[in-house]
């Protein structure tokens, strides 16, 4: 599985699928996902009344991951990523690191993990789909590889520390690299990387093999898919063990001990009590009365 065997982002393809169907509810996003990516081929996912082909569901999802991470353009948002990049590459190596430099950098490597991940199985959708637009994997690719070149600076030139000092050979190491994101900002954004810059800084992602045109797409959004199921399943027993059990022989409340004790009453009552025996009895102690009256 690779760089995203733990589902990290997984919530991703859900949000993807209720941005389509925006009426939908969670639950059903579960299914016609589940449905889009472990059904066969020909399957057809039905919503609403409307049936489509698992192709059309994997492109519009892939589409839909794409719009999520384009804030404004493709120019624009890489742009911004540069800059964010830049920014903390200074703030976590000017002397000290803060409390707020930390945050900083946590939350800009969430975001660009998200963005990369979501480009990701945009990218499997697709070969998944055979869709006939090849440029579009091909820019996938290539924005894939710069997230993973971005990650790489900010972990390779940044401490993963907090309120700590920053030495001196730190600051000198991570200088040029902050040079060298503003100077991307200026040169667009069909610039890249040169292998031997990509050597020297260890961020090379040229050949990685997820992103080669024989690498199992399908099989890998297959093997995704349950891992996430297993994931959740294991969570939904994790809270069902954790909920208080409760006692199935409640105490009942004083009415309801009244009725009881009225109705076994009236039970035992019933079960002693002989209207014909009792007649008997009455008619026996009535005869001594009336002997004593007739002498």
């Amino acid at each position: 599985m690779g760089r995203y065997s733990d589902c990290t982002y997984f919530n991703a393809l859900y949000d993807a699928v209720s941005d389509i169907f925006p009426v939908v509810s969670r639950p059903d996003a579960c299914t016609i996902l589940r449905e889009t990516i472990l059904a066969p081929s020909d399957y057809e996912v039905e919503f609403n009344n409307t049936s489509y082909d698992k192709a059309q569901i994997q492109q519009m999802i892939a589409r839909e991951l794409i719009a999520s991470c384009v804030e404004d353009t493709p120019e624009q948002t890489f742009y911004d990523v540069l800059e964010n990049a830049a920014q903390t590459m200074k703030h976590m190596n000017d002397g000290y690191i803060s409390t707020d430099d930390y945050h900083e950098r946590q939350t800009f490597l969430e975001h660009i993990s998200r963005d990369e991940f979501a480009l990701f199985a945009a990218l499997a959708f697709l070969r998944a789909s055979e869709i006939d637009d090849a440029q579009m994997p091909n820019s996938l690719i290539l924005n894939i590889i710069r997230l993973r070149e971005i990650n790489d600076l900010i972990k390779n030139y940044t401490r993963d520390a907090v309120e700590i000092t920053v030495s001196r050979a730190e600051y000198e190491q991570a200088k040029p690299i902050y040079r060298m994101l503003k100077s991307l900002q200026s040169l667009g954004y069909e610039y890249n990387f040169s292998p031997k810059e990509r050597y020297g800084l260890g961020i090379d992602h040229e050949n990685d093999s997820d992103l080669s045109e024989d690498f199992g797409y399908e099989n890998w959004l297959k093997r995704l898919m349950l891992l996430q199921l297993r994931k959740e399943i294991d969570m939904d027993n994790k809270n069902a063990s954790a909920k208080p059990v409760e006692n199935e022989a409640k105490t009942d409340t004083p009415a309801s001990t009244a009725d009881l004790i009225e109705k076994l009453r009236g039970i035992r009552n019933a079960r002693h009590f002989d209207i014909e025996r009792f007649r008997q009895l009455e008619q026996n102690a009535a005869r001594p009365a009336a002997a004593d009256d007739e002498t």
